[in-house]
């Protein structure tokens, strides 16, 4: 049952590792779309937003449809959360 357990984990990791590999060669930010491979350095908001933003503007060339879904998505949620700060 361990060894199962083992695995089953171990594969996982390897799947992990090799989408993430896959959508950087495909020119996509994983730390924008899946919060994969995130730099230990943190973001301001505004520069979250110009990042999404850019990841936007590749379209439908670098995306699929649901990924461009959960970047808008994102993206009206930190520029929301952003007119909500300024506003306090």
């Amino acid at each position: 049952m361990k060894k199962t357990i083992l695995t089953l984990v171990v594969s996982a990791a390897l799947v992990a590792s090799a989408v993430t590999a896959f959508a950087a060669d495909q020119g996509k930010d994983a730390c924008l779309l899946n919060s994969e491979n995130c730099s230990s350095r943190s973001l301001s908001i505004t520069e979250i937003i110009a990042r999404l933003k850019t990841e936007i503007g590749k379209g439908s060339s670098v995306y699929t449809a649901d990924e461009l879904r959960v970047l808008n998505g994102k993206l009206s949620e930190y520029q929301n959360f952003l007119e909500k700060m300024q506003e306090s």
